[in-house]
C-alpha cells in the first residue's frame, strides 16, 4: 500500500483452484464497509495485480470467493483479511 500514490497491491502464492464459474475477489475494508477493488482469475502460481480504486480511508482489505464477474458486497466468507500499516 502506497499512502503517497492512494493505491494498493495484492501479491499471493499458490491460490488454491476455484470450481468453474467461481472468482476471488479483493475488497477495500473501509471501516467494516468492504468496497470492490478487483477480480482474480482462475490461475496457478504467483497473482499481482494493482487493486481497482484508490485506497482512499480503507484501513485494510479482503479477499473472498464469488461468483464469475464479482459481487456488489462479498457473498461469502472472507478467505484473507490484512490490515494497512498505519
Amino acid at each position: 500500500m502506497s499512502a503517497d500514490r492512494d493505491r494498493a497491491a495484492f501479491i499471493a502464492a499458490d491460490l488454491p483452484e476455484l470450481p468453474r464459474g467461481k472468482v476471488y475477489q479483493l475488497w477495500f475494508n473501509d471501516d467494516g464497509s468492504m468496497r470492490a477493488a478487483g477480480l482474480i482469475g482462475p490461475g496457478q502460481g504467483t497473482q499481482a495485480m494493482l487493486m481497482d480504486g484508490p485506497v482512499g480511508r480503507a484501513t485494510g482489505m479482503g479477499l473472498t470467493v464469488e461468483p464469475a464477474g464479482g459481487s456488489d458486497r462479498p457473498t461469502s466468507e472472507p478467505v484473507a483479511l490484512m490490515d494497512f500499516p498505519t
